[in-house]
């Protein structure tokens, strides 16, 4: 009697490890669903109304985007996904293609680039696409709360960085050798240096 009791108490202990197990991912799963997120096609439909046209690419929407910036025009080619879990959306602008040869990309701009991901801000930060054989400027935000007033804000906030940092991204712009300072070392921090 007392062995069933047992067995009947381990049982049932297991049922609930298992119900609870699988509650948890359910509720994992609920989490996708949140509100204001959005699904690949109700992202395709809500680029439709911020005026570009989405291409599919598979999982992936491809959209050209304009903007003005003082009397200047720029074009802007660009791609929205959303991660594999569905939890973040990342935002894509396409930037020059890189030289033929790897070795015709001079150091000091990558470096230029990498220290400009600091400076860029909302998370936008530059890329390199091997297959493609681009940079890219990205940002990765959470699949929540989604309106189009929110991606189009993502989307401009993007362009102006872009924009704003022509300069370090601009391939042709590699050619123009910046004048070098040689330093041996660097400044000391304003602390030390009041000593």
């Amino acid at each position: 009697m007392r062995t069933m009791r047992i067995r009947m108490t381990v049982g049932v202990a297991g049922a609930l490890v298992v119900l609870v197990a699988w509650a948890a991912d359910w509720s994992d799963a609920a989490d996708v669903s949140s509100a204001g997120s959005v699904d690949p096609a109700s992202l395709g439909r809500m680029l439709g109304t911020l005026g570009v046209q989405p291409r599919a690419a598979g999982t992936r929407f491809d959209f050209e985007f304009q903007s003005r910036e003082s009397d200047q025009e720029w074009g802007f080619a660009m791609s929205v996904v959303l991660s594999q879990d569905s939890r973040t959306i990342w935002l894509m602008a396409w930037l020059e293609e890189m030289p033929e040869q790897a070795s015709k990309v001079p150091a000091a701009a990558l470096l230029r680039m990498l220290a400009a991901n600091d400076r860029l801000g909302n998370g936008k930060f530059f890329a390199y696409d091997r297959q493609n054989r681009r940079f890219l400027m990205q940002r990765v935000i959470p699949n929540e709360g989604i309106t189009p007033a929110v991606l189009r804000k993502v989307i401009d906030d993007m362009a102006k960085g872009v924009i704003g940092s022509h300069p370090t991204w601009s391939v042709a712009r590699w050619a123009e050798e910046p004048a070098v300072k040689q330093s041996a070392l660097p400044p000391a921090p304003a602390a030390e240096r009041r000593r």
